[in-house]
This record gives structure tokens, C-alpha cells and sequence, in this order.
């Protein structure tokens, strides 16, 4: 059973969605990042603690965000944890 965390955000003015996998039939067996319909981005998880492969994930898609102005839908500031 996979374990998602999914958000949907404003890049720069557009509706995003960010995913990211944390193990498909367990926790850190196969783990991948994806933004919209996007290919997935596999990688392998530092450990195989739960918050630290989401961890992992997040900051992978905040570095691809670097330099874009991410929100929450509503304009406000996105929680990335």
C-alpha cells in the first residue's frame, strides 16, 4: 500500500500539484517525487523513517522551486513541512 503526500499549490500564478511517494508496497521500497502529470522523479530514501523520506521528498521539490514564488491557493505563504 503506497503512502502519498499531496498538495496542490500557485507557481508563479499556476495551479500546481506536488506529490510525493513514500514506498509503494512498503515504507521506502520505491519512492519518487512528481509535479502535475510530470514523470515521476525516483530516488532512493536516505533511511526508512517515514518523516525523513517525506522530508527528503519536500526538499527535493522546494529546490526545484528555488527562485518561484510558491503559494498555498489562497494566496498565503506555503507550509512546506
Amino acid at each position: 500500500m503506497s503512502i502519498r503526500w499531496i498538495r496542490n499549490v500557485v507557481v508563479d500564478g499556476r495551479q500546481t500539484t506536488l506529490e510525493v511517494l513514500l514506498g509503494e508496497a512498503r515504507i521506502a521500497d520505491k519512492c519518487y517525487i512528481r509535479v502535475n502529470q510530470d514523470e515521476e522523479f525516483w530516488f532512493r530514501p536516505s533511511s526508512d523513517n517515514r518523516q525523513a523520506i517525506l522530508q527528503q521528498g519536500i526538499d527535493m521539490l522546494k529546490n526545484r522551486f528555488d527562485g518561484k514564488n510558491v503559494t498555498a491557493q489562497n494566496g498565503s505563504s506555503f507550509p512546506w513541512h
